[in-house]
């Protein structure tokens, strides 16, 4: 079976290369190339009692860049691997960017909707190793790492202190990209930033979504043979600190499933020192529907380096109170960009 499955990532790997070969020589000379980047994170984790594994984490590699003869039209296609959880390769991303001007812009594909804030920041940017628990439960696709199939209108001005996004996407998605029925998923954020300076500034925001259930499995929500049908309406607030080399960012997240409700929060702070270290704290909590769950809060600090631009060290320890012990999580994490 691990040699079947070698083989077939190989295969999928061939041919990710062969059609980013093939994008690059399609473009005459007179024309901007595509740029392709790229970043990995292999990982090391223990509870201290009975697991110690390795991991890649992510392995990234995408292309982007400004349809020819319209570069109002930019466009990104992005392709994954990770061990976490189990082995697979898949197309991540793939969506095109048409700038409106001054209105903002109009994105068409399978990308993350604009739901929540932290789950909006890039993975390499953030400064702890994985988002907060409520944040990956919280999504409405965690079959597919967040992505959705759909359009997204987002309205963000330079001049402005105001972000704000409408998106319409398939509800009940049983296979990748294909909905089962007629029912949309409609998403919006509003975040608006209250202090906007160079090095100091505030925002307060929020995230509202809605979608009606046919009998769809909410694996971090419920159990994962439970089969949900009616109404799902989730919202968030957030907010955003930053003062010269310090960071504070929260999130409160609810679902209402019909009459049940999940929910959760995080508070994150950093400061960063010498321009490479930064040192992290962050305290969190996640109540799902799940009897078996465990769902007092986790408390953690965390220390990176910064070995050059988004290459970096990460590492970071976070203890949480069960029924019968104190459960502990240690991590260490490294990130190398290729491009």
């Amino acid at each position: 079976m691990k040699v079947c499955l070698c083989l077939r990532v190989t295969l999928r790997m061939i041919i990710l290369l062969m059609f980013v070969g093939m994008t690059f020589t399609s473009f005459s000379q007179d024309e901007e190339l595509p740029k392709w980047n790229g970043y990995l994170q292999t990982r090391m984790a223990s509870d201290f009692d009975k697991s110690t594994e390795f991991t890649i984490r992510r392995a990234k590699l995408w292309i982007n860049g400004y349809m020819p003869k319209a570069d109002f039209i930019n466009y990104k296609m992005q392709m994954v691997y990770r061990s976490f959880k189990d082995e697979t390769l898949m197309l991540q991303d793939a969506f095109a960017d048409i700038r409106l001007n001054s209105f903002g812009s109009l994105r068409i594909g399978r990308f993350v909707p604009d739901f929540m804030l932290q789950r909006g920041q890039p993975d390499y940017e953030i400064p702890v190793l994985e988002r907060a628990t409520v944040i990956n439960s919280l999504i409405h696709n965690e079959k597919q790492m967040a992505r959705e199939t759909g359009i997204q209108f987002t309205f963000q001005n330079a001049e402005l202190p105001l972000h704000f996004s409408l998106g319409v996407f398939n509800a009940n998605v049983d296979k990748p990209s294909h909905s089962k029925n007629d029912f949309l998923l409609y998403t919006s954020r509003l975040a608006y930033k209250i202090i906007n300076n160079k090095n100091v500034w505030f925002n307060i925001g929020g995230s509202a979504s809605y979608r009606y259930l046919d009998k769809i499995s909410l694996t971090t929500i419920y159990l994962p043979d439970s089969l949900i049908t009616g109404n799902d309406f989730r919202w968030g607030l957030e907010t955003q600190l930053h003062l010269g080399s310090f960071e504070l960012q929260c999130e409160y997240v609810q679902a209402r499933i019909n009459t049940d409700k999940a929910e959760g929060w995080y508070i994150l702070t950093n400061y960063s020192f010498m321009k490479t270290v930064q040192v992290v704290a962050f305290a969190e909590k996640y109540s799902s529907l799940n009897p078996a769950a465990n769902n007092n809060e986790w408390l953690g600090l965390g220390f990176n380096y910064q070995i050059s631009g988004r290459t970096k060290l990460m590492t970071d320890i976070k203890t949480q109170k069960s029924y019968s012990k104190q459960n502990y999580l240690g991590e260490i994490q490294l990130q190398v960009f290729f491009n």
